[in-house]
């Protein structure tokens, strides 16, 4: 150790920094407010102007290596650091004599400088980026000249340059460990924090709220790693508790914070690691994107954490991060806000926004899987026509699948394509199979499945995957209100009625109970109960006409015919509401009228004929030959 650094670890520790992204070609992160964030802990949007911490320190190294190069009586390699500059400068001792190689190339060529800017235009085998003037010459040079050259065939020298860039990343990361050294232990769990968003502008949540998502999804695919979903996670939003409080309240191993800065079409993130049990900091990395590449980062950040922990990537995430290609920056800037909509359950805007980003960047799996979804769901929920909806949702998640085979949400919605368009409940399985091979941590693909298995009457593989679910996302609103009704069909009343006490007693956002609740009452024989839960459900058909069915069970004869009045309006003017129809006819004891709206509900792919094998208000219509013949149809039996 020279006498210049012995005394002062920061500067060592400085001029490894910038040493090490310089030779790895990471000039990006060579500015102060990089530096300041990465070396000094200093947060990524901190005023440069009042905190010269940067400043200061570059100036003691500059002090520093020119005490050192004074005081040395040789060295083969001169390192500067510019004034007003972060980037380091390498100088070589000059050589005597060079054995100068003929090619093709003129003086010019040989004579230009080398900049960090010319470095980053050529990159060499491995990924090592190489200056851009090398040595070719086929004229004999000046001696002023020849050294220069010979330096510079020194960088060419793959053995030699890839040596200096080993040693550079190996000390570089050493002072990291060298904090962390008792962090060596098994880690099999992690949260990933919500992104914190420095933009200052409060409209950029949903870019920060995106840009998580995708790397949970990413993450996701390490085959023995747990992550906490990000339902979960939320709830630390903005919190002041350090990572490891947080960890230790997730019971996790391992704690992943993010931070992000949009400057224009630039993001500057900034990614960190703890580990809960030592409270250590064992792995830290900053980024900056063109917005256009900002998504390619998750993969890198993935393969980082996997690396740290000694855990292996599944082929298919490797696939995934290999066939990465950049995606339009306006179209991954609509999809991540579409995607922030969608959370928040807002699909009908969210999926104007999936069709803006595929109008600009036709080529977007995603952005495609994701549009699928939403015309599902608006579909199924008699948002818009279901014969439509359907259809658009089959032709989106093929599309899907076509551009990117191993996405998983592809594979979920043509999956649910195939059940509400087509009753094919064999392909269906095969597609949801498909999709939980590829992400079988996914708490949305189980979700989807669960609703699958309950409406194929399969109670037991249902439940088993409830709770396989519940133990995914132990603290999803979203979840255990699927659950509920799950409960609701297999004719468990009074377990999902625990259910509903178990959540209210959860530091969870609570679901709206009011329509399963008002089909519980009903089944139980509550109606007074179940009319008063209904009245608050809202006016939708579904809603409508589990009323409708209720106020006929109950005598109310006058009221569940002024139900159907009102839902045959529904159907004339929006084209949905017909399968409600039937129930209500059904709590009537009017078998005709109620296979009739069936047949019409059949005709037009009602989402709600997916639900016949399990819907308790049909119950009285099982066992006549319309209803068995209407289920073979469908693709059920009895």
């Amino acid at each position: 150790m020279s006498p210049a650094f012995a005394g002062s670890k920061r500067a060592q520790d400085f001029l490894q920094l910038v040493v090490g992204h310089a030779l790895v070609g990471e000039y990006d992160s060579l500015r102060e407010r990089m530096i300041g964030a990465e070396m000094f802990g200093r947060p990524i949007d901190y005023d440069t102007g009042s905190d010269s911490v940067v400043r200061v320190k570059a100036t003691e190294v500059r002090k520093k290596l020119a005490q050192y190069y004074l005081e040395a009586s040789s060295s083969p390699v001169r390192i500067e650091l510019p004034s007003g500059s972060y980037v380091p400068k390498f100088g070589f001792s000059p050589v005597e004599t060079v054995e100068v190689v003929p090619g093709p190339s003129s003086a010019a060529a040989l004579t230009s400088p080398w900049t960090p800017e010319a470095a980053s235009e050529r990159t060499g085998e491995a990924g090592i980026k190489l200056p851009s003037a090398i040595p070719d010459a086929s004229i004999v040079l000046p001696r002023s000249v020849v050294w220069q050259r010979a330096a510079r065939a020194f960088l060419t020298r793959r053995v030699l340059w890839i040596g200096l860039v080993l040693l550079a990343v190996a000390a570089y990361f050493g002072v990291r460990r060298y904090f962390g050294s008792g962090d060596a232990i098994p880690i099999h769990s992690i949260a990933i924090l919500p992104m914190e968003n420095h933009s200052g502008i409060p409209s950029q949540e949903y870019f920060a709220d995106g840009m998580t998502n995708e790397l949970v999804s990413d993450l996701s695919q390490v085959s023995t790693l747990s992550i906490t979903p990000v339902a979960t996670v939320m709830n630390y939003k903005g919190t002041r508790k350090t990572a490891a409080e947080v960890g230790r309240a997730l019971s996790v191993d391992g704690v992943v914070e993010e931070s992000i800065m949009r400057e224009g079409s630039r993001v500057l993130i900034y990614v960190s690691f703890t580990a809960v049990k030592t409270d250590h900091v064992i792995w830290f990395h900053s980024y900056v994107r063109d917005l256009k590449t900002a998504l390619a980062w998750q993969g890198e950040v993935s393969h980082a954490i996997v690396k740290e922990i000694n855990l292996a990537v599944t082929p298919q995430a490797q696939t995934r991060y290999r066939a990465n290609r950049p995606i339009d920056a306006v179209a991954q800037d609509l999809f991540l806000h579409g995607k922030y909509l969608l959370e928040a359950e807002d699909c009908a805007n969210a999926a104007d926004y999936f069709r803006a980003a595929l109008n600009i960047d036709f080529n977007y799996p995603q952005a495609q899987a994701a549009l699928a979804f939403c015309d599902g769901h608006l579909g199924e929920s008699d948002r818009i026509d279901s014969s439509d909806a359907f259809l658009m949702q089959k032709v989106e998640a093929t599309r899907a699948i076509e551009l990117d085979s191993s996405l998983a949400e592809g594979h979920a919605e043509l999956a649910n394509a195939y059940i509400n368009l087509n009753w094919d409940w064999a392909a269906a399985g095969t597609e949801f199979r498909r999709a939980l091979e590829l992400s079988h941590k996914s708490a949305s693909i189980h979700e989807e499945y669960e609703r699958y298995l309950v409406r194929t009457g399969r109670v037991r593989e249902t439940l088993s995957e409830v709770q396989k679910n519940e133990d995914l996302d132990p603290f999803s609103s979203r979840l255990y209100h699927l659950e509920g009704f799950i409960l609701y069909y297999c004719r468990q009343y009074d377990q999902a009625l625990l259910l509903i006490e178990k959540v209210r007693t959860l530091d969870i956002p609570a679901p709206n109970w009011h329509l399963l609740l008002g089909e519980i009452y009903a089944e139980k024989g509550s109606y007074a109960d179940s009319i008063s839960e209904f009245s608050r459900a809202g006016t939708r058909p579904q809603a409508l006409g589990h009323l409708g069915n209720v106020y006929a069970r109950s005598g109310k004869t006058d009221a569940a015919t002024a139900v159907i009045s009102q839902l045959e309006d529904t159907v004339k003017n929006e084209g949905i509401g017909r399968y409600e129809i039937a129930l209500v006819y059904a709590g009537m004891g009017k078998k005709a009228e109620a296979f009739k709206w069936l047949e019409e509900s059949y005709r037009t792919h009602d989402e709600g004929i997916t639900y016949i094998k399990v819907e308790p208000c049909l119950d009285p219509l099982r066992g006549d030959p319309r209803f068995d013949d209407l289920l073979s149809r469908v693709g059920l039996t009895q």
